[in-house]
């Protein structure tokens, strides 16, 4: 009996606190099955089938919630918890990987600190890739796009939406608290620690949407003094758009990057550190569509990327990129869907600079799967 006094108890005061900050449970599970098969240049292919988690909707689950502070005020907070239901582990071993911030709104528009996806991210609450990109991000295996991540330490600043145009921007003081001086990150707030900026806009006109952005990749350095990239910052710039031809929403997104330490999916290398790396320099194209068909929605995307390793000391290495993929979703109910997707990526490298012998990575993916939203 006093057990289920004190939790009662427990509950009324949870629910008054609801009550009067308006919180809200929310979440994804999402699993399914993915087949990939990766093949490299006189390499043996290597055939992989899986249980995955998140290849529609990330597995996710957060509390969010606003209190109303009156004149137009408002605080909120919001805490998303990234998981992979396949096997009950956090993503990154961090609670809130996802996003964790807590935001002052009112008429000036939004003013928020804490963890959050870069505009071109493809994350979060900044994202500006939504507009551009069907996929926005990318199909699991298949993107190749250069992109930013989720960062620690951010300032995030967003202007409300004015003739149908919005401002985003973004600063964060050291992109990852986890990072050392071994991984060219030092201390928050110094010359050391590794510190992205960005700012971006996006404008919604009905049918037509659009957004632009640009982001800077400030480097650290290692106790040596040594950067993480030999002489440049890193910077990407993006412009794009979508509109409902109420058959079919078409989407396009060009994007030119130098500096950049990764490419998704698409190109690995060792030269960070090394004396006289500046990046990887080159551009992206996408061509998207997302198309209603029988009562579920059927999404299709193209990307191609044009790079180099930018090297001062030796000879430029190229690579391109190819990627095309398509998912279909169809909802059982408002909460629960089933999918399917395939894709096909590859990236050709020239190596005829180094030692004659060009080199193709060409992945084929398939999966299906079930998305449950609470």
């Amino acid at each position: 009996m006093k057990k289920t006094l004190a939790a009662l108890a427990v509950l009324g005061a949870f629910a008054g606190s609801a009550a009067a900050a308006d919180v809200q449970l929310y979440g994804v599970v999402d699993e399914g099955f993915i087949y990939t098969n990766t093949k490299v240049t006189d390499q043996k292919s290597d055939n992989q089938f899986q249980l995955g988690s998140g290849l529609n909707l990330g597995s996710r689950w957060g509390l969010k919630g606003t209190e109303d502070l009156g004149n137009g005020y408002k605080v909120g907070f919001k805490l998303e918890s990234g998981f992979n239901a396949d096997t009950g582990t956090l993503q990154e071993n961090r609670l809130f990987r996802r996003e964790a911030g807590l935001t002052l709104y009112g008429p000036f528009g939004s003013l928020g600190f804490g963890r959050f996806g870069g505009i071109a991210s493809a994350a979060g609450t900044y994202d500006l890739i939504g507009y551009v990109d069907s996929f926005d991000g990318g199909d699991n295996n298949v993107w190749g796009f250069a992109a930013s991540s989720r960062y620690d330490n951010v300032v995030a600043y967003q202007t409300p939406r004015f003739a149908g145009l919005q401002l985003t921007a973004q600063y964060s003081f050291k992109t990852d608290s986890s990072a050392t001086a071994a991984t060219y990150s030092g201390d928050e707030g110094t010359s050391a620690a590794k510190r992205y900026a960005s700012i971006g806009v996006s404008g919604d006109y009905g049918a037509a949407q659009f957004a632009a952005g640009y982001e800077l990749t400030k480097y650290g350095a290692n106790t040596s003094g040594i950067r993480e990239i030999a002489d440049k910052d890193g910077s990407l710039v993006f412009v794009g758009g979508n509109y409902n031809f109420e058959v079919v929403r078409v989407y396009a997104e060009a994007q030119y990057f130098e500096g950049l330490s990764g490419i998704k999916n698409a190109y690995k290398f060792d030269n960070q550190g090394k004396a006289g790396f500046d990046g990887l320099k080159g551009y992206g194209l996408h061509l998207g569509a997302k198309a209603p068909i029988a009562a579920g929605t059927l999404t299709a995307g193209l990307y191609y990327v044009d790079a180099k390793e930018d090297l001062t000391a030796d000879a430029d290495q190229d690579f391109k990129y190819y990627g095309v993929s398509a998912r279909y979703v169809y909802p059982l109910s408002k909460r629960t869907s089933v999918y399917g997707g395939a894709g096909y990526g590859q990236t050709s490298v020239d190596n005829a600079a180094a030692n004659g012998s060009d080199q193709d990575t060409k992945l084929v993916q398939a999966y299906v799967g079930l998305s449950h939203t609470f």
